[in-house]
């Protein structure tokens, strides 16, 4: 099902998506910033962690282009939801950021951690990998 273009929906990406979106011009993952009525946010803990894994300036300088179009919340604290303790304990503060921001959707590459959730809803956000967005939403026409 596809989502209405009128209906404005928040994806809260994780450091993998960012990373992927950054790492090599015209990356797949990187069409997100197309979708029609998505509004993308992540978290200071998502970006520290793309910060991390970002290996040149032009991957930077691409990120920070991205950056632009993304909100990024600042949370001092994460209270980690029930449903995160079956994560990783560096995976937590991902589903609590996107919980704590009200996100529609938590979208992560993360098949090791996350597969088990990918399109379920945990405490109100639905997991999906950046690949089943293409299904959900549609690429606007600029």
């Amino acid at each position: 099902m596809t989502e209405p273009a009128h209906s404005r929906r928040t994806l809260f990406l994780d450091a993998n998506v960012l990373v992927s979106a950054a790492w090599k011009e015209n990356a797949e993952t990187a069409r997100i910033w197309q979708l029609d009525g998505a509004k993308l946010v992540t978290s200071n803990y998502v970006m520290a962690e793309v910060q991390r894994n970002l290996a040149t300036v032009v991957q930077i300088e691409r990120l920070r282009g991205l950056m632009t179009s993304v909100e990024v919340f600042f949370f001092p604290q994460l209270p980690e939801p029930v449903e995160a303790l079956a994560l990783p304990a560096k995976d937590r503060p991902v589903l609590a950021g996107a919980v704590q921001a009200r996100a529609d959707y938590l979208i992560t590459g993360d098949k090791k951690h996350f597969s088990n959730w990918f399109g379920k809803r945990i405490c109100g956000v639905r997991i999906e990998p950046p690949t089943d967005l293409f299904n959900l939403f549609q690429l606007r026409r600029d």
